[in-house]
């Protein structure tokens, strides 16, 4: 078992109402969780500058400074990891484009007073649980320290953890890799690789879904296990994230629209009468897609076939 799901998790509280902050302390304090409190947005800078929290609740309204704003600067903070849930909390109501405004700022969730005592504790948990475990993928080094996905050992290890769920409850799986063709001296250039991987990693965020996850296999190359996807939907999924590869203006433009079409992508998908390993499936989507990446203008999509 991780050490750290023994720890005591440190929730900071940032909020200007006293009445509010004794509310939310009388709540998670009981259940095992220390509440470091802040009342104006400065407090709280200067707080994570000394400490690392497990979470955090902002309110959204503050006296000095924007609670979303407060959430963008917090972000940066090099103690608040990508891992780090950050709650709103809000004694009003919240519009919709505020909402998508908190959301987009790196929000996780919107709370409305009062709060639901068994809620607020339920989330809690279950953020801080997602944290101790992203935190601990991380200190194993399993993940890509440039895109924060899992890297080749990370997803060999969560791709079998993954169809050990599928055997389970008998459900398909497809693995799907993307990879770019031999582009000469321009595919070999590190920076130049660099930028198309910071391409495919904003499409794949853009595209997958919350159970679907995804490992870094080399420059330029990615992989996605899909639980719950038979291959037509694994097809489906390369095709989106084309689009979105092809569409994405968030990242540099100084990649040629021309090489950006010509990713390409491996299936792989689990067969009732043939069962495969988490191994068998990688290996057969990275093979697949090197029959994709030397097919030319042929085939885009490439399904593996022994």
């Amino acid at each position: 078992m991780d050490p750290r799901h023994d720890l005591t998790p440190l929730v900071l509280l940032v909020d200007d109402q006293e009445w509010t902050s004794r509310s939310i302390e009388s709540i998670l304090r009981p259940k095992g969780h220390v509440v470091l409190k802040a009342y104006t947005g400065q407090q709280a800078l200067d707080l994570v500058q000394k400490v690392s929290p497990d979470a955090l609740m902002v309110d959204v309204h503050l006296p000095d400074i924007d609670g979303i704003d407060l959430v963008r600067q917090l972000k940066r903070s090099p103690t608040i990891q990508s891992s780090t849930p950050i709650l709103m909390i809000t004694g009003g109501t919240v519009g919709r484009a505020e909402r998508l405004e908190a959301l987009g700022a790196g929000a996780w969730d919107i709370l409305t007073h009062p709060v639901d005592p068994n809620e607020l504790v339920l989330r809690m948990d279950t953020f801080v649980r997602a944290k101790h475990d992203a935190d601990r993928v991380r200190d194993e080094g399993l993940t890509d320290p440039g895109t924060g996905f899992y890297n080749a050992r990370g997803i060999l290890r969560r791709a079998r953890e993954i169809g050990a769920d599928a055997v389970r409850f008998d459900r398909p799986l497809t693995c799907v890799a993307f990879g770019p063709q031999s582009f000469g001296a321009a595919g070999e250039d590190e920076v130049f690789l660099e930028l198309l991987s910071t391409r495919v990693a904003s499409a794949l965020r853009s595209v997958i879904r919350t159970s679907d996850t995804v490992g870094k296999l080399g420059p330029g190359e990615f992989i996605v296990v899909a639980p719950g996807t038979d291959q037509g939907g694994a097809v489906r999924l390369a095709d989106r994230v084309f689009e979105a590869i092809e569409a994405n203006t968030s990242v540099t433009d100084l990649i040629d629209p021309q090489v950006l079409r010509q990713i390409r992508a491996g299936v792989s998908a689990t067969k009732a009468d043939e069962p495969a390993t988490a191994e068998d499936l990688l290996l057969r989507a990275t093979v697949a897609l090197r029959k994709a990446q030397s097919d030319g203008e042929s085939f885009r999509v490439r399904a593996y076939d022994a």
